[in-house]
């Protein structure tokens, strides 16, 4: 979609049983980049779609889990599938695994997201690959609930190979990092697991930038930010 057309796009206004809750979330605190990382709270994420294209692909499925003061909370995790009147191609089913049957039984796709925005409240939030997560979430809370997501993201392709510039692994997968440091998802290509097992991945990643030095969350967002500009001045964006 072209600047022009997101320009004149119409602004869609949440449905009314949801603007309290829309609201209430808008008037959350931001975080302050003074907490240490020791002490900070971040949302790991990961969704699921029905493809890559930004524009034209759904959003399927959305896992979270909570790490705080340098560990992933057990329990403090958030899975919903969203409802799908028409299920998308046999191909992307056999990857992800949600069938048409659990995509017409999801949760309406406002308060699947509505529910995501409590879970995560203004959180900086953490994803392998940042850039899908990102560009699907907009796009669904812009057009369910008429609202854009502001936390900051950080995203582990890209702050990985700056923290451990010596696993020589500056363009590779999340499974790659993983095998790397021992580490496994239960199930790949599942929303929830994908989120524990990145949470897995960012607690040796916080722990490396401790050790750099990087000892507040504005620190490792400076840090995270500062390479991002690198690599797409480079022509490298990662998928």
């Amino acid at each position: 979609m072209s600047w022009i057309a997101r320009l004149f796009r119409p602004h869609v206004e949440p449905p009314s049983d949801f603007t309290d809750r829309v609201m209430a979330w808008k008037n959350l605190s931001g975080v302050s980049e003074n907490v240490p990382l020791g002490q900070a709270r971040f949302v790991v994420v990961d969704v699921e779609t029905s493809g890559l294209d930004t524009r034209r692909d759904h959003l399927l499925s959305i896992g979270a889990c909570a790490v705080e003061a340098l560990r992933v909370r057990t329990g403090e995790n958030y899975e919903s599938i969203l409802r799908r009147e028409e299920a998308n191609q046999r191909e992307n089913i056999l990857i992800h695994g949600i069938g048409p049957q659990a995509q017409a039984a999801g949760q309406p796709p406002e308060e699947s997201l509505m529910g995501f925005l409590e879970f995560i409240g203004k959180q900086p939030l953490v994803a392998f690959h940042a850039g899908l997560d990102q560009a699907m979430l907009d796009r669904d809370l812009r057009a369910t609930l008429g609202m854009r997501l502001h936390n900051a993201w950080i995203d582990l392709a890209l702050l990985a190979p700056v923290l451990v510039p010596e696993a020589r692994l500056p363009q590779a997968g999340l499974d790659e990092w993983l095998a790397y440091f021992g580490l496994r998802a239960h199930v790949r290509h599942r929303a929830m697991d994908d989120a524990l097992a990145t949470g897995e991945l960012f607690l040796v990643l916080l722990k490396r930038a401790l050790a750099r030095g990087l000892n507040t969350v504005g620190s490792l967002l400076v840090a995270a930010e500062a390479h991002q500009r690198k690599v797409l001045g480079s022509g490298f964006g990662g998928a």
